[in-house]
């Protein structure tokens, strides 16, 4: 989930407020709804609850989350039994694990990149479906599908009052429904104490040095991992460069993630030494489909489909929700 919820996207600013009774500009064209509605959460103070759900092969994993935002914080407590207690906190570029078992606070960074919208519309339409109610509220339902089939898509329901995005379904290059969030109830304007966005007194304070959202240069990235980080000379048109990521598996070897956006959805080439002291020491692997697979354990943390090469020494690892041909003429692109 945070790993949607925290990326920004450049929009129009809106001036929302449910309680003082400003609405938020109808906007005609879906896109420009659309855009506007990406960045209204930002503007707006509220407290409320969000159920989120994923579903993959393995099965689905589903989340009650307390929401309390204001203008530059936001602040989200976990409620389902496997992660009760465990709150996050965003306060400008900053993000903040509270771990409640070790009385720990692991602070890192958000990363926030402008421009993937205008990016999204190189490849995908938004249309406007139909008018609904969401929490008693009245929504419109946009639509956002790619140019091309086979690709992934989203829906989502904006409050036609403040902008706020009230639903969201996300769904992969199948059709199916992959990720899903909504709100059960909203207080606008509430009193939010600055003291919820802060780290409790007398917790550990940890700072997260090998933060794999942290984006890094070409050069400084190949030093981390001791080889020169190669890409692909091929993308799927729409896809940009998103940037280079340093990724450590459980086994402690330090590879590179490099990744790539069309706006909704993403490309990621992860590199390493083969020899890998994981299972399976990243023996035999060839070419590879599917999850799972014998070496590291990103092989079965990833969503989408899955391709393994060797060349040489080097591993590499592509993932994204891409029909499998591209992500063949991605793969026999790196030389």
């Amino acid at each position: 989930m945070r790993a949607t919820l925290l990326i920004s996207m450049a929009a129009m600013a809106l001036a929302v407020s449910a309680a003082s009774g400003t609405a938020a500009p109808t906007l005609a064209n879906p896109a420009e709804r659309l855009r506007a509605a990406q960045s209204a959460e930002e503007q707006l103070t509220l407290r409320a609850t969000l159920s989120t759900a994923t579903f993959s092969r393995q099965g689905s994993v589903s989340s009650q989350v307390v929401v309390c935002r204001k203008p530059g914080y936001c602040r989200w407590e976990y409620q389902s039994p496997a992660l009760k207690g465990m709150v996050m906190i965003e306060k400008g570029d900053a993000v903040i694990r509270l771990d409640p078992a070790g009385r720990t606070a692991s602070v890192g960074c958000s990363h926030r990149e402008p421009g993937t919208f205008d990016l999204l519309l190189k490849s995908y339409t938004v249309t406007a479906e139909r008018t609904e109610p969401i929490i008693g509220r009245a929504a419109d339902v946009l639509v956002v599908k790619h140019r091309e089939p086979g690709r992934p898509s989203k829906k989502v329901w904006v409050d036609r009052s403040t902008g706020l995005i009230l639903r969201s379904e996300y769904y992969d290059s199948d059709g199916k429904l992959a990720t899903l969030s909504f709100y059960t109830d909203i207080e606008w304007n509430p009193r939010l104490d600055d003291g919820i966005f802060e780290i409790p007194d007398g917790w550990k304070k940890v700072v997260i040095e090998d933060d794999s959202g942290r984006h890094w240069e070409r050069e400084g990235l190949s030093k981390a991992v001791a080889f020169d980080v190669r890409e692909p000379a091929y993308l799927p048109v729409g896809f940009a460069l998103d940037g280079f990521h340093l990724y450590r598996c459980r086994c402690g070897v330090a590879s590179a993630h490099v990744r790539y956006v069309d706006g909704l959805n993403s490309v990621s080439v992860f590199e390493r030494f083969t020899q890998c002291p994981g299972r399976g020491g990243g023996r035999g692997f060839g070419w590879g489909r599917g999850r799972g697979g014998r070496g590291c354990e990103l092989l079965a943390s990833q969503p989408g489909r899955m391709l393994v090469r060797q060349l040489g020494n080097r591993t590499f690892i592509l993932v994204g929700d891409l029909p499998e041909a591209e992500l063949l003429k991605i793969a026999d692109s790196i030389k």
